[in-house]
């Protein structure tokens, strides 16, 4: 954050290229490659763990390190006006994405590393992927961690969530507002089973 206040800072006492072009460096790639860094040293691993615990969590690193674009979604959804520029900015913190998949500026996908995306998918406006659950049990924080994966040409309906370890078979339609909860397939007959 500091570095971020410090560009700002320089832009404004001595306004340049150089100085915005900071701006930039410092709000869209040093947390990029402070979680690239972070998932070398110390991967971000599906399964379950205790996050109330004392040891060292890469997940909750990582996702501190994306707290600013969950914080202020503007500045992601401004990488959504260029076709293909959002799809490679997820691609940056791990994701795999496909072509011509379709972000609406209002969708939400935290955990930007742990999507696998098809071709042609196409998200409705405030859907969200939320690729990690904390559930509390017997005093402990369960944190479970499982990719999202959407597999070609599906379509996410406007408002809805899609939590850990969902899969969307290719061409499935899902209704806007619908919950698709943990652990669950979405098959082209329109069925949602347990994939656990």
């Amino acid at each position: 954050m500091g570095i971020i206040l410090y560009s700002i800072y320089l832009s404004i006492s001595s306004p340049s290229a150089l100085s915005f072009s900071f701006i930039f460096l410092s709000i869209y790639i040093f947390p990029l490659l402070a979680f690239r860094i972070l998932n070398f040293f110390a991967p971000i691993k599906e399964g379950v763990s205790d996050i109330l615990n004392d040891r060292f969590s890469p997940w909750w690193a990582g996702h501190q390190i994306q707290m600013l674009f969950i914080s202020i979604p503007s500045l992601e959804a401004i990488l959504r006006i260029i076709p293909g520029l959002f799809s490679l900015w997820l691609r940056c913190w791990g994701s795999k994405v496909g072509k011509r998949v379709y972000w609406t500026p209002g969708s939400v996908h935290y955990d930007r590393n742990l999507l696998r995306i098809g071709n042609g998918v196409i998200f409705g406006e405030r859907s969200t992927t939320v690729c990690h659950v904390i559930t509390p049990k017997d005093g402990k924080g369960l944190l479970r961690i499982k990719f999202i994966e959407i597999e070609d040409y599906a379509f996410i309906g406007a408002g809805c969530v899609l939590s850990p370890g969902v899969i969307v078979e290719s061409g499935v339609m899902i209704k806007a507002g619908t919950d698709v909860y943990p652990m669950r397939r979405v098959t082209k007959n329109g069925e949602v089973k347990i994939d656990d």
